[in-house]
């Protein structure tokens, strides 16, 4: 009995971690257009991207705001990205390599940025699609508010279109939280860095910093280029943005899933405030500790703990379900399967420590990428 009770009490731990961790959603309000905002410089890193170019294009040509250019930075690609980059209006770039850099999304986008006209430039992933006609305009509208300086970024609505890629959920979740800033305590801890896929900043403050160049040695990028803006006492904000953006992520395979987020997951959770870390493996290890729980209660053959297990197993699944479906359109079956994605989350954590630690490389499209 007082086993069982112990894992019921770190299953209730684990529970509460969960809550704190993920309290806050920050979102950026639609409003009305304003006319006062500058020209705006879209760059889009795109190798081998001819497959979610069009998406990303084609809502951009919808926006009601059109006061910008799109520089499309072809990162040594291989199929039509130019082509279809092109057929969409877009200035299509070929990247050359910058010195102290290496080769992939940082060197672009660094690249792009010699080329920008705009007061303002907009870093956009090839596999985001604006959702509405006035994304564009919210998102813009967002970064006025704090000024029109340092960083505002945004994470993209994860969309689901093949089972597979559920095993992108805890992931997203994990990746969000340790940002530290939607956690109970806010702002009290200093952000881990901004999310990658769509990031504002001014072009003053880019070239002052350096820009994606300080990242010429990290995988991270979107962290590294943070952390130089915070040097300079310049603010960066992380917003999310369901309903404004949305995002398919690596709809080429499960191989491809594993190698995205081997790719970044230890790299980032490095940034990670301890106590925010602390709060995440203790959300982990209560969900085992609700299987555990519930093995020991069919051991035990006690009607009584059968029944707590079943329902602290549950309560535990719909939190996991309710964080995940925040960031994402994840399945229901994450509910009562939720042990197994996060053993797949482990597993992956475990592998890409392997890699960022001990060989000190990772692969990402077909490149092997120095850590």
């Amino acid at each position: 009995m007082i086993v069982f009770i112990v894992l019921q009490a770190l299953a209730l731990i684990g529970l509460l971690c969960g809550i704190v961790m993920f309290w806050k959603m920050p979102t950026v309000r639609m409003e009305e257009r304003q006319d006062d905002l500058p020209r705006l410089s879209i760059i889009i890193p795109a190798r081998n991207e001819e497959l979610r170019l069009p998406p990303l294009l084609k809502s951009l040509n919808e926006q009601q705001f059109q006061n910008f250019e799109v520089l499309v930075v072809d990162d040594g690609s291989t199929d039509e990205t130019e082509q279809v980059a092109k057929s969409f209006g877009a200035r299509v770039l070929k990247s050359e390599l910058l010195e102290n850099m290496q080769p992939g999304k940082a060197n672009a986008c660094a690249y792009g940025a010699r080329f920008a006209t705009g007061e303002w430039i907009l870093f956009l992933d090839a596999d985001i699609q604006l959702i509405g006609e006035n994304s564009l305009q919210t998102i813009l509208n967002g970064f006025q508010k704090q000024g029109g300086k340092g960083i505002f970024s945004m994470q993209p609505y994860h969309y689901i279109y093949k089972m597979y890629e559920n095993l992108s959920a805890i992931f997203n979740v994990t990746m969000i939280t340790g940002m530290n800033v939607f956690t109970f305590w806010g702002k009290k801890f200093k952000t881990a860095g901004s999310f990658g896929p769509c990031i504002v900043c001014d072009v003053e403050s880019y070239r002052k910093t350096g820009g994606h160049e300080v990242a010429a040695h990290t995988i991270m990028d979107d962290f590294a280029l943070s952390d130089v803006f915070l040097k300079e006492r310049l603010p960066v904000t992380n917003h999310l943005g369901k309903g404004i953006l949305k995002m398919r992520m690596h709809e080429e395979g499960p191989k491809q899933l594993v190698e995205g987020w081997t790719k970044n997951l230890a790299t980032a959770s490095q940034s990670t405030h301890p106590f925010v870390m602390f709060c995440i493996q203790l959300w982990i290890m209560g969900s085992f500790m609700t299987v555990a729980a519930l093995m020991w209660a069919l051991f035990l053959q006690q009607p009584i703990f059968l029944i707590i297990s079943v329902i602290s197993y549950s309560l535990y699944g719909l939190r996991v379900y309710r964080l995940t479906r925040k960031v994402g359109n994840f399945h229901w079956s994450i509910i009562v399967a939720y042990p197994i994605f996060i053993s797949f989350f482990i597993a992956i954590f475990s592998y890409s420590f392997y890699c960022t630690h001990v060989l000190h490389t990772v692969t990402w499209r077909g490149r092997k990428v120095k850590i």
